[in-house]
C-alpha cells in the first residue's frame, strides 16, 4: 500500500465570508465520506484548515492569507493508504464537496524515504 496526500482546494474568498456553521455544514457528509474510507482500512488522517495564514518566500512574509492571488487555495487535507494512483482518486471522487462541485482535490502520491 502506499500513502497519499488529499489536498482539499476551496474557493477561500468565498468561505471565509461564511459562518461556522455555514462553512462546516457539510460535515456530517464528509464524515460519511471518511467513514468508508476508514472502514475499508486506508484512512490514516485529515484535517480542514483555517483560512488564515501567512505566505513566506526567500525575502518576504506576506499576511494577506496563503491565497495571495489563487482564487482556491488549500481549506484542508487527508492523508489515505491505496493500492494505486487509481484507487486514491477514485477515493477522492467520491467526496462530498468534490460531488456537488464546491472543492477539487489533488492527489499526491507521499515519497517514502527509507529508514
Amino acid at each position: 500500500m502506499e500513502r497519499f496526500l488529499l489536498i482539499m482546494r476551496e474557493d477561500l474568498k468565498k468561505i471565509g465570508q461564511y459562518t461556522d456553521e455555514e462553512r462546516f455544514s457539510n460535515i456530517p457528509e464528509m464524515e460519511k465520506w471518511i467513514e468508508t474510507i476508514a472502514e475499508s482500512g486506508n484512512y490514516v488522517e485529515g484535517n480542514p484548515l483555517k483560512i488564515t495564514g501567512r505566505y513566506v518566500s526567500k525575502n518576504n512574509v506576506l499576511s494577506d492569507g496563503p491565497f495571495i492571488e489563487a482564487k482556491e487555495g488549500v481549506s484542508g487535507y487527508d492523508i489515505i493508504k491505496a493500492e494505486n494512483l487509481e484507487q486514491a482518486v477514485a477515493f477522492a471522487q467520491a467526496c462530498p464537496l468534490v460531488v456537488q462541485g464546491l472543492a477539487v482535490i489533488e492527489v499526491r502520491p507521499l515519497f517514502e524515504l527509507p529508514e
